[in-house]
């Protein structure tokens, strides 16, 4: 016997059942990202080290990249571009739309493209540039993670890579 009506390829009914309990204790919430306060765990953070971007003219500007290998474009902070401008030269112009981790879409603002340069080996890389929210100032990302070959290590917080430039491997900790 059918309980209810003939299921279809078109039902689109929303169930009303709640699989949330309403209560709930919070001894099993836990942050997903620390801004104060004192924890019982070791704090984890970000992967940060100084990243070498060269300006077409020759010029360098040293910036405090977030290695972020969940980041698929290399991005740089509008503000920050701004202040290095005058060294690494203009955007070109980018259509890119990027897609936030809070689902926001915020159009890019120009992307540059230049010598990347980490532990003195180079290769070529290319940055979106918008707004960070004050987030980051340089976003280390999935390409140019690809282009020095780097794994990181999680256990020592370290990132191993082996530029396709110089074939040479190198070593940078957090």
């Amino acid at each position: 016997m059918q309980n209810g009506p003939l299921p279809s390829a078109m039902d689109n009914t929303v169930a009303t059942i709640s699989h949330v309990t309403a209560n709930f204790s919070n001894n099993n919430c836990v942050d997903l990202c620390v801004v104060g306060g004192v924890t019982n765990e070791e704090p984890e953070h970000p992967f940060t080290h100084p990243v070498e971007l060269r300006g077409k003219a020759g010029g360098v500007v040293k910036i405090e990249g977030l290695f972020d290998d969940g980041a698929m474009v290399d991005s740089i902070c509008e503000k920050v571009f701004a202040l290095a401008k005058d060294t690494l030269g203009e955007l070109a112009a980018s259509k890119k739309l990027l897609h936030m981790a809070d689902g926001t879409i915020v159009p890019s603002h120009g992307q540059w493209s230049g010598g990347v340069t980490l532990g003195g080996q180079t290769v070529n890389g290319s940055f979106e540039v918008f707004p960070s929210g004050g987030g980051w100032s340089l976003l280390f990302g999935k390409p140019l993670l690809r282009a020095f070959k780097a794994i990181h290590d999680y256990n020592d917080d370290t990132l191993k890579y082996l530029a396709m430039v110089t074939g040479q491997s190198s070593q940078t900790s957090a």
